[in-house]
């Protein structure tokens, strides 16, 4: 079977250690290959990441527009900073790439939603990376939920709370100094937050409110926020984010980005299933879905695992192989979530209508 070629706009450590090295398994220490997907090529802005890339088998372009002009590639991964999302898929998609986002998929509504109808009006696949989705703890707890295992549901809990930003060096960096990158705790984790309480509810959210946490770190986005959001089946959700939390040791800060899930019958609780790991026995740290029922604890495992970067491609590569694009629709909403949240924070926690 012919594979889908993709290139690589955004080299950074995440294009190169979850994208590259797991989600297109060119670690051939760890994996052996993406059955219907392959990384051909990568562009960074930064000339020093070339050696990274090369390192891994790839070529490495001059431009970006070189990936972009070249006949053989399928498809582009943008793994740019936030601001330049919108531009790069803009022009992929006009020289007739798919194009698979990271998110934010842009920074602004208007560039969000362009993007979406271009890639319609040409039949083209629009990912955004939302790869929390196709990890097999939160499938399991999705399915749990979906059964009715913990009856009804009164609420979700979920919280991505750590220290980034407290250096200089981390501090300088686009997330934390530009605020229009939407690199902050709301758009950098409040993100994953968004999709997942959809995901794990199967609903949409309809409203929130959001505050900002007191600023107490030297760096020019907010701190953190204190998110509320109701849900079109009446669960009220809450989301916690901050670049301002230490929790100690990478035991107790990747343990703590998780969530929890309250029936009436009893509570779920997802330890480390929030973040860049599947579940690997060779990952830094455990995950841990947990089931508090009819008084009794559960640890609960799913039957496989599956590298939750390498699914996300092998999603977005089928669509293209099938000849059915992906909507960019999940991409516009989850930007305008993000959006939202800073409004109302911005207007002291008024309520947002989605």
């Amino acid at each position: 079977m012919k594979k889908v070629r993709y290139g690589m706009i955004g080299f950074g450590g995440i294009g190169e250690n979850r994208i590259a090295k797991e989600g297109f398994a060119l670690d051939k220490g760890r994996f052996d290959g993406h059955p219907i997907a392959e990384l051909v090529v990568a562009w960074d802005p930064n000339p020093a990441r070339e050696e990274a890339a090369k390192a891994l088998g790839l070529e490495w372009a001059a431009t970006g527009e070189a990936i972009l002009d070249d006949p053989s590639i399928d498809a582009v991964v943008i793994a740019s900073n936030n601001r330049t999302h919108a531009q790069w898929g803009k022009a992929a998609l006009e020289k007739g790439k798919h194009v698979l986002l990271e998110k934010p998929a842009g920074v602004t509504r208007e560039e969000v939603s362009e993007l979406d109808e271009l890639a319609k009006a040409k039949g083209l696949s629009l990912g955004v990376d939302h790869m929390m989705t196709k990890n097999e703890y939160n499938i399991m707890a999705r399915d749990l939920i979906a059964k009715g295992e913990l009856g009804a549901i009164d609420a979700i809990t979920l919280h991505m709370e750590f220290a980034y930003g407290l250096i200089p060096e981390e501090a300088a960096s686009w997330r934390c100094s530009d605020p229009l990158e939407l690199g902050g705790p709301i758009g950098d984790v409040g993100s994953h937050c968004f999709y997942m309480a959809e995901f794990l509810l199967d609903t949409k959210i309809t409203e929130l409110y959001c505050l900002y946490t007191p600023k107490t770190a030297d760096f020019n986005v907010e701190a953190g926020a204190y998110i509320k959001f109701n849900t079109a089946k009446g669960i009220e959700g809450v989301a916690r984010v901050a670049f301002d939390q230490k929790r100690g040791s990478l035991d107790g800060t990747l343990k703590n980005l998780g969530y929890e899930v309250y029936g009436e019958k009893g509570f779920i609780e997802g330890k480390g299933v929030m973040f860049q790991l599947s579940g690997h026995d060779d990952e830094p740290v455990a995950l841990s879905l947990t089931a508090h029922l009819d008084g009794k604890v559960e640890d609960l495992k799913p039957s496989k695992i599956t590298n939750i970067y390498a699914a996300q491609i092998a999603e977005h590569a089928q669509s293209i192989l099938d000849k059915r694009p992906i909507s960019g629709e999940g991409a516009v909403r989850n930007l305008e979530q993000i959006l939202l949240s800073h409004e109302s924070a911005q207007e002291g926690g008024a309520l947002k209508k989605m």
